[in-house]
């Protein structure tokens, strides 16, 4: 009996899981197209803000995943329902530290767009990952938060997984304003439970017929655990075998590679 037989969908991380940057890791493609054709429900689950949700699809089409924009969720999109639900954007204003796919989904959101100096004035300061990320960028933010500006993260990862080792993450960006400004940010992703939450409903799962698949302890672990997700810990990205010592939730399931699931 394969592993995923149980449950009923499936939640997967993608950086690390599915790929390393824009090369697919080995056997992924083949375990995302067999649980498929078992008839579970997928769900494609980011922490990355970068690019939209349709650039995401494009992207694994590419590597021959076929997938819809409804199948993918991303802190940038949990990010802008966050904050449409739980705050007043009429008349508001957002500087955005990150990329094309977090500036689409704070779009939605109602909340014009400060850019460059203008955004010392902005009523939102919102931090994704940026690979293109400038002082002046970290200035003007940090001018708005002093201006009393609500500080939201996408998600605090430190690193990102690249196939030539971790980069810099939109944590490592994140941790900078929040030392300069003296705040902490309230961050969105995983392993805050709203986006589990909300990644549930749009599935219609229940949490104890999905299965969470991830490379990291500290947010697709954590999370899942936090939601009432079974999780699985694949080791092709960020964590190693050796980070499972004394950290607690433990994975339900620790893996070499995704095909140790069929």
């Amino acid at each position: 009996m394969a592993r995923i037989d149980p449950y009923q969908a499936l939640f997967m991380d993608m950086d690390g899981v599915i790929y390393l940057d824009r090369e697919p890791i080995p056997g992924a493609v083949e375990f995302v197209n067999a649980a498929r054709a078992a008839g579970k429900r997928l769900l494609f689950l980011t922490n990355n803000s970068r690019l939209s949700r349709r650039q995401y699809r494009d992207k694994l089409s590419g590597m021959g995943v076929k997938v819809t924009e409804e199948e993918i969720l991303t802190s940038a999109t949990a990010t802008a329902d966050f904050i449409a639900e739980n705050y007043d954007t009429e008349g508001k204003s957002v500087y955005v530290i990150g990329g094309w796919g977090l500036e689409e989904e704070l779009g939605r959101t109602g909340l014009a767009l400060l850019e460059g100096e203008e955004g010392r004035k902005a009523d939102f300061v919102v931090v994704g990952w940026d690979t293109e990320l400038t002082y002046d960028k970290l200035r003007i933010a940090c001018l708005a938060l002093y201006g009393g500006a609500v500080f939201v993260g996408t998600n605090a990862d430190a690193t990102f997984p690249a196939p030539d080792g971790l980069w810099p993450g939109a944590g490592s960006i994140l941790a900078a304003l929040e030392k300069a400004a003296g705040r902490e940010a309230l961050v969105v992703g995983k392993p805050n439970p709203y986006m589990l939450e909300m990644a549930l409903g749009r599935a219609g799962s229940r949490a104890d017929a999905t299965l969470m698949i991830g490379d990291r302890l500290e947010t697709d672990v954590l999370g899942g655990w936090r939601a009432g997700l079974d999780t699985c810990l694949v080791l092709t990205g960020v964590a190693r075998r050796e980070d499972l010592e004394g950290f607690s939730p433990r994975p339900d399931m620790v893996v070499d590679s995704l095909r140790e699931l069929l």
